[in-house]
C-alpha cells in the first residue's frame, strides 16, 4: 500500500485484497466476539466469561498483527497470525466433534448448532488457505532476494565500509567482522 499524493492507493494485487477483506471481517468478528463475552461476563462473572474476554482480546491483537504483516510484507507476522488461527480452527473442529458425539438426540436445534459450526470451521479454514497462499508467495520473494529484501530493519552503518579498499584486497573483506580483517 502507497499513499502518492495525498490520495491512498489500493494494492493491485487481488490476492493481497483478499486477505485484507479476510482481516476486515476477522476484526469484524473479533469485536462481536469481544462485545458478546464483555456482555455475558456483566451477567455471570466467573472464569469461563473473564478467560473469554482474554481470549478475544488476544485475537484482535492477532487481526491487528494481520493488518500489520499485509502492510509491511512480512512473513513472520503472518506465520504469527497463521499459527494462532490454525490452533483456533483446530479447537474448533475438536468442539464440533465432541458436541456431535455426545449429544444424546438428533433435533433440529442440534442440527443448526452443528450446521453453524460446521460453516464456521469451513469460513476459518478458507480464510486459513487464503492468507497461507499469500505467505507462500511473500516468502518465495524473501528466499529470491535473501537479505535484500528487508532492508528497512537492517540498518549497516557507515563506520562497517572502509572505503580505502587496496588492489589486494578482496570485496568481502571490506566489511568489518568483529574488528578484524578477512587477511588474518
Amino acid at each position: 500500500m502507497s499513499i502518492e499524493s495525498g490520495e491512498l492507493q489500493l494494492p493491485k494485487d487481488n490476492l493481497l485484497m483478499t486477505c485484507f477483506v479476510v482481516g476486515a471481517f476477522e476484526l469484524v468478528r473479533s469485536l462481536y466476539f469481544s462485545f458478546s463475552s464483555v456482555s455475558l461476563m456483566v451477567l455471570h462473572t466467573n472464569w469461563y466469561t473473564i478467560m473469554a474476554f482474554l481470549s478475544t482480546i488476544a485475537w484482535i491483537v492477532t487481526v491487528g498483527v494481520l493488518f500489520v504483516a499485509l502492510l509491511t510484507g512480512r512473513p513472520t507476522l503472518l506465520v504469527f497470525w497463521l499459527l494462532f488461527t490454525a490452533f483456533a480452527t483446530a479447537t474448533d473442529i475438536i468442539y464440533l466433534i465432541w458436541n456431535v458425539t455426545s449429544s444424546p438426540i438428533f433435533d433440529a436445534e442440534h442440527f443448526k448448532r452443528w450446521t453453524i459450526s460446521y460453516l464456521g470451521i469451513f469460513y476459518e479454514v478458507t480464510c486459513l488457505y487464503l492468507v497461507f497462499r499469500y505467505f507462500k508467495r511473500l516468502y518465495s520473494y524473501v528466499l529470491l532476494e535473501g537479505d535484500n529484501y528487508d532492508t528497512t530493519t537492517k540498518v549497516r552503518s557507515t563506520e562497517d565500509y572502509i572505503d580505502d579498499e587496496t588492489e589486494d584486497q578482496s570485496p568481502s573483506s571490506k566489511y568489518r567482522t568483529s574488528g578484524m580483517s578477512s587477511k588474518g
